[in-house]
């Protein structure tokens, strides 16, 4: 991708604005980050507009009520109402007065509602009933999922990216850094899920040590969501992919709660292909989640609470599947518990008719087994303990006629802990086989943050034309951000060079000293934005957004590796090249992050029934310290590094010839004895913060009342994407190191990219009250040089593909990470993808629901396994072999299936019973391909439906929930 297809994105931008400029009636696009919204015209019978007639909303439930008057254009327009249920009254003296019922704003969502004023000879009212459109005005890209969809449709897991799939160009994907296994995310647009902002009733939910959603919440607790994939308001930001905003649930003016309980036992699993090819009996299983909400008034009207209690208790097992490299390993089944719990309270108020508060608290903390994998024996594994607190504090005040001020505060705080099982040496099998102490632990993440928020918007007629314009700030504050990495300094780790128990070592490694450090970040985001209103029919979204992220300016110039390569000239590649003249001793902070945003829709038709949208914008990303300086800083203020390091890739020999093996005395360090442990990280000049250009064009068309058909092709350019690789190999083949005193160390370069094409097809059925249907196709494609992903901050990815142990981080040619070969497509480039899902309400309390889902083979990387060309690696692109990705894996499929009945008992009191089926035809999924030629099962995949991070095979949940 280049520039000339932005050019064509500007152009198809420019179209869809001069065919609307002459069109006659069209809604704003008004989307807001954390409410919903409602805005319209108000006519007389002949057309005309109407100035001056009240419009009110109100919330039977909670008492909640908003009043504007139409301007001159007969506009009225409500911004950040809380999401829910709304009855809208429209009065003005001599015309019948019409309510509108039941009228649903949804999340970060603007609905139109024109109405249609009558000469009244008397006082009269007129009632009507409106359904919400089938089809999407905005010009963002997205899918809402209400809360009968979170009831109703079967959530493996109950968490918010089980539907946030629903959205066009997604998949289901589980994020792959130490620190959440387990925690499922949101794929899109060709990430991995990192690149996605969580959003949490307007405080950010985001990690900021490695992306991706930091806190979880019970599904019980939240009200709905939508995960917007590409957005062209100014006002969301932090995110080159996507963002998803959630609202939970208030309290009403009755007393409601609810109980549940969900049940899984391995008598009604599969057994898992792993599980046979080991010749395993199926592993024992059983899963308890429980818990219950309650919310009720306060002061009838006024004030109200809602509070949820969730825990989940799991007790299942793996089955490790070594080749017999282990032998007393395989086929044993190995515990992998997991506990979490879920705390959430939230109180609302209505303080007068122009003030709103809300105050939110969560909690939640879990443990879970790290590294299982059928891959790994039992000493492998580590304990992992997370610990997550957050209190936010929102509040909205009406200024004048159209102003609206919304102000955020949150606190949140996040404590992670991996402690290794065993302390025993480390051994990487080509084959991914892994035995004694795992290689990520212990480690451990810390972050505090502070965030303040605040937005105004308001609405002017000029020249004729209305203008709704909204201005922000936001202001993260992180005094602690940092961890303490001391992976390696118990035990060596050894690189084999064979899969058999006496191959010869490769490579030994041991790290020492201590690396706790804190690396504070503030963020400063300001925007401003305006719907300008060209036409009736015709909105353009006109924005700019700037962000600056200080403490990123790392003092680096006390790094001896940084000394060794601003100083030398001997070697001439060029990202050796960045450093020389003292480039980059001190890091300096991005300020060139300014974000033009540009959309529109146009009402082609003058119906409301035909929307041509698109738009084109600028976006940066959170410059994760994981991805930047987190590593760097400890090289730059820690004693943690590399003690011992002995490299051959034909395999080390002992004195007297023979190959070295595991067990035998340590042969002489190769790096010179120094009073300090040489450090492992260096942080390149090259690094800035992540930035996407998005592009994309798209048609929403209602073919029936019912039914609902968009249409959207999308470009996204990723660039300035954070990766590292391995920056110091051998000068030739047995030679030293082209930094004999250094060990491998890796440089933390900032000139990944991606490119990404797609086009959406979504589908949206309303047949009736009873029958709901969404979903979407996806053709795509995306490459690049950042192999796992466009979010992703690796070269090689060992979560992707187990297989690359022993290529961690290294580029397929660690002389020149930017080459020809080095770009293909990523590890998310499945070009097909589809997700339905729909629900059916039958008489009598029963409810028929499923979900299927579906994407193309992806890519996995082959690589020669053994060093053809000298520099110490090997993962040598093999003769034949163009670029880097060049394998195909299989393809996915899932189908779950969701069954219940609902007994009404007095009053509100009712009991539903559920019966899901997850993968009901027991696909295999397999996964994990192995790309390394010289490895006994090349090609071959290792792992499957119902090991760790790959989903489930077939199983069955059933359940209880108690409504009153």
């Amino acid at each position: 991708m280049n520039v000339s297809r932005f050019r064509i994105g500007a152009w198809l931008v420019s179209l869809g604005v001069a065919l609307g400029a002459s069109s006659l009636a069209a809604p704003s696009a008004l989307a807001q980050a954390t409410g919903a919204a409602l805005e319209g015209r108000v006519i007389d019978e002949s057309g005309a507009a109407m100035p001056g007639v009240s419009v009110t909303v109100a919330a039977p439930q909670t008492g909640f009520t908003r009043t504007v008057i139409t301007d001159p254009e007969g506009r009225y327009r409500f911004p950040a109402l809380p999401a829910g249920a709304y009855d809208v009254s429209v009065r003005l003296t001599g015309f019948k007065t019409v309510e509108q019922r039941n009228v649903i704003l949804n999340v970060a969502s603007i609905r139109p509602l024109d109405v249609t004023l009558a000469v009244a000879g008397v006082a009269e009212e007129i009632t009507v009933s409106v359904e919400a459109p089938v089809v999407q005005s905005e010009p963002a890209i997205g899918a809402v999922v209400s809360q009968q969809e979170l009831e109703n449709l079967p959530l493996n897991g109950r968490q918010f990216a089980n539907l946030g799939v629903l959205a066009p160009g997604t998949s289901l994907a589980y994020n792959t850094d130490p620190t959440k296994p387990g925690q499922l995310t949101i794929a899109l647009n060709g990430g991995i899920g990192r690149n996605v902002n969580y959003v949490i009733d307007g405080g950010d939910n985001t990690d900021d040590t490695i992306g991706g959603a930091l806190q979880n919440f019970s599904i019980e607790g939240v009200q709905e969501f939508k995960i917007q994939t590409q957005q062209y308001k100014a006002e969301f930001g932090r995110s080159t992919g996507g963002v998803l905003t959630v609202v939970s649930r208030g309290g009403t003016n009755e007393l409601h709660g609810s109980a549940f309980g969900f049940f899984r036992d391995d008598e009604f699993n599969s057994i898992t292909e792993s599980e046979k090819q080991s010749g395993a009996l199926k592993s024992p299983y059983r899963r308890w989640q429980f818990g219950g909400s309650l919310g009720g008034p306060i002061l009838k009207d006024k004030a109200h609470f809602f509070a949820t209690y969730e825990r989940t208790k799991r007790d299942n097992e793996y089955t490790v599947d070594t080749g017999g490299l282990v032998p007393s390993e395989d086929g044993n089944t190995i515990p992998i518990p997991f506990e979490d719990d879920l705390v959430g309270a939230k109180l609302t108020a209505n303080l007068s008719p122009k003030q709103f508060l809300q105050v939110r608290f969560g909690y939640q903390k879990n443990t879970d087994t790290y590294g299982a994998n059928p891959l790994a024996t039992p000493d492998n594994l580590g304990t992992l303990t997370n610990e997550y607190y957050s209190v936010l504090a929102g509040h909205t005040l009406t200024v004048g006629s159209s102003g609206l001020n919304e102000f955020v505060f949150q606190y949140s705080k996040f404590d992670n802990s991996i402690l290794p099982n065993s302390d025993a040496p480390t051994l990487l099998y080509p084959s991914g086989v892994t035995v004694g102490q795992n290689i990520n632990t212990p480690q451990a993440t810390m972050q505090t943050k502070w965030q303040f928020k605040d937005d105004f918007s308001f609405s002017r007629v000029l020249g004729g034309r209305r203008h709704d314009f909204k201005l922000g700030v936001n202001y993260l504050h992180e005094p602690r951000l940092g961890g303490d990495i001391g992976t390696g300094v118990v035990a060596p780790q050894y690189t084999l060079l064979e899969d058999r128990v006496d191959s010869p070592v490769i490579d030994i490694t041991q790290f020492g000293g201590t690396s706790l450090f804190s690396t504070p970040v503030d963020q400063y985001s300001v925007y401003a934005q305006d719907d300008f209103h060209v036409t009736p029919r015709l909105t353009l979204n006109l924005g700019f957004r700037y962000d600056l992220w200080t403490g990123y300016d790392l003092d680096q110039r006390s790094n001896p590796i940084w000394q060794a390569l601003s100083a030398q000239n001997t070697f001439n590649e060029e990202y050796l090249r960045d450093f020389q003249g003292g480039a980059g001793g001190v890091l300096e902070n991005d300020k060139d992050n300014f974000g033009p945003r540009v959309g529109f829709s146009w009402d082609a038709t003058g119906d409301g029934k035909t929307y041509l949208r698109g738009g084109w914008g600028v976006y940066h990303d959170f410059p994760y310290t994981n991805s930047t300086i987190l590593f760097p800083s400890i090289a730059a203020f820690t004693d943690y590094g590399v003690a011992y390091n002995v490299l051959d890739p034909s395999g080390i020999k002992n004195p007297d010839g023979s190959f070295f093996r595991v067990g035998q005395p340590l042969p002489p360090n190769q790096l010179p004895g120094v009073a300090a442990n040489p450090p492992n990280e260096v942080a390149s000049p090259t690094l800035r913060t992540p930035r996407s250009r998005q592009a994309s064009v798209g048609v929403s068309r209602e073919l029936r009342p019912w039914l609902g058909v968009t249409v959207d092709l999308v470009m996204v350019d990723y660039r300035d994407i954070p990766f590292r690789f391995r920056g110091n190999p051998t000068t030739g083949p047995g030679q030293p190191r082209r930094f004999p005193e250094f060990g491998n160390f890796r440089i933390w370069y900032g000139q990944g990219r991606a490119d990404y094409d797609g086009a959406n097809l979504g589908i949206r059925v309303r047949a009736s009250d009873e029958l709901t249907l969404q979903g979407f196709y996806t053709l795509s494609r995306i490459e690049g040089n950042t192999l796992a992903g466009a979010d992703e901050f690796r070269l090689s990815d060992t979560n992707y593909q187990p297989d690359l142990a022993v290529a961690r981080d290294v580029s397929a040619n660690p002389l020149d990470p930017l080459c020809g070969a080095c770009i293909g497509p990523l590890n998310t480039d499945a070009r097909h993808r589809v997700t339905l899902a729909g629900a059916y309400s039958l008489p009598h309390g029963f409810t028929l629901s499923g979900m299927f889902r579906y994407r193309s083979a992806t890519p996995y990387n082959i690589y020669s396994g053994v060093d053809l060309n000298g520099d110490g690696f090997v993962v040598d692109l093999p003769p034949g072999v163009a670029h880097v990705n060049s394998g195909r894996g299989a393809s996915f499929s899932q189908l779950d299936l969701r069954a219940s009945k609902v007994f009404k008992f007095t009053g509100s009191v009712s009991l539903e019973a559920l019966a899901e089926v997850f993968n009901v035809f027991n696909a295999t999924n397999p996964a994990s391909f192995v790309g390394n030629r010289s490895a006994s099962n090349f090609g071959q995949a290792t792992s499957f439906s119902g090991d760790p991070l790959q989903g489930e095979q077939r199983l069955a949940q059933f359940g209880l929930r108690m409504r009153f």
